[in-house]
């Protein structure tokens, strides 16, 4: 049986696929008025990309935008992540640093999920997401190739040693260069998601990838990622027309 979780907004890995609206503002303004907007849309999940923000490795100013962020999105569910330059992010940090700003915003009180990139240091992530854990937060392992697909068999092992780490969920996001590439990328959620126990979510990017974004109820990915704005990844549609495209192929 799929282990599941409840958030806010209803229980992940169960029906529907979460659609989740990223923040990527500069500056604590930009980030607060991006929140203010999401609140005001569908959106299951805010995400806030701390890697985006002026003042990422401020560890006090940290805090007061999660308080701010979680203040104004209401009951929305909110994940942390902190993308590094080594999957495609905006921050350059030592890996102490990382972990270090991942842990005080799972001990915050103010997130409910906190993204780890799983092979940063992968003989420490499973110690990581465990230290998370015990903060009550649920932990998104993640992989990010900005340059091209793994093959299927790749693909499903990295999402299989995310399981064996002790994520709550396992995250993919791969750059297709061709058509073949984006249905590797489907076929490989279908599987993981029939193998293992842990919710998946996958994304193929770029304008290529589009329609992996809307297949989530086909695939079994778990969660899409949507814009409200300007966008934290290439491909992402408005949010808008994600809610629209997700209640035509829903399963309900």
């Amino acid at each position: 049986m799929k282990r599941t979780f409840k958030l806010s907004t209803g229980v992940f890995g169960e029906g529907d696929p979460k659609i989740c609206a990223p923040i990527v503002g500069r500056t604590k303004e930009d980030v607060f008025k991006a929140a203010e907007v999401i609140a005001k849309t569908e959106a299951d999940v805010v995400e806030w990309r701390g890697d985006w923000f002026d003042r990422g490795e401020d560890r006090d100013e940290l805090l007061e935008v999660l308080q701010g962020i979680r203040g104004r999105i209401r009951a929305k569910a909110l994940l942390f992540t902190l993308r590094t330059v080594y999957e495609g992010g905006q921050l350059a940090v030592m890996k102490d640093t990382y972990y270090e700003l991942n842990d005080r915003a799972a001990r915050s009180g103010y997130v409910d999920l906190v993204d780890v990139e799983a092979f940063r240091e992968e003989e420490r992530t499973s110690e990581e997401i465990r230290k998370l854990q015990s903060a009550g937060v649920h932990v998104i392992a993640s992989f990010h190739n900005f340059d091209r697909t793994p093959d299927r068999e790749e693909l499903i092992r990295r999402l299989t040693r995310m399981q064996e780490m002790g994520a709550d969920v396992a995250k993919i996001a791969v750059m297709p260069q061709s058509r073949e590439d984006v249905m590797t990328l489907m076929e490989a959620t279908m599987e993981a998601d029939h193998s293992l126990d842990i919710p998946v979510v996958t994304m193929s990017m770029g304008r290529l990838g589009v329609l992996s974004r809307l297949a989530g109820t086909l695939t079994g990915s778990a969660m899409t990622f949507a814009s409200v704005g300007e966008a934290s990844a290439p491909g992402q549609i408005p949010i808008e027309q994600m809610r629209v495209f997700c209640q035509l192929l829903s399963m309900k």
